[in-house]
């Protein structure tokens, strides 16, 4: 019998950020479609700034509540970069795929 003691632990280097990272590209993306829907009206740039601002202070605020209100969990700075790093990438995946939609749509009109 094998116990859960005994398997050894694989480290991967980063793993953790990376974790941090591909969360918050999908809560951006998600938050951004969102906006889209409720907010047409909406520039491109007002609602990528509004959520990097919104990752950026839900990630501290959760970072903060960890160092203050649990004993095993610490805050940590990096986290908080991993997360905006994320949603960064995000705003650029959806800002890159928006221009190739107008794109083709400028195309198919021309056609």
């Amino acid at each position: 019998m094998v116990s859960i003691g005994d398997v050894p632990k694989v480290s991967i280097i980063g793993q953790d950020k990376s974790v941090h990272s591909f969360f918050y590209f999908v809560f951006s993306i998600l938050w951004f479609l969102f906006l889209t829907k409720e907010m047409p009206e909406w520039s491109f740039a007002r609602k990528a700034i509004l959520v990097v601002l919104s990752a950026l202070v839900y990630g501290a605020v959760i970072e903060v509540c960890q160092e203050q209100f649990t004993a095993s969990r610490k805050a940590d700075l990096f986290d908080i970069l991993a997360n905006v790093t994320g949603s960064v990438i995000a705003i650029i995946v959806l800002f890159v795929a928006e221009k190739i939609r107008k794109r083709n749509t400028i195309k198919n009109t021309i056609k």
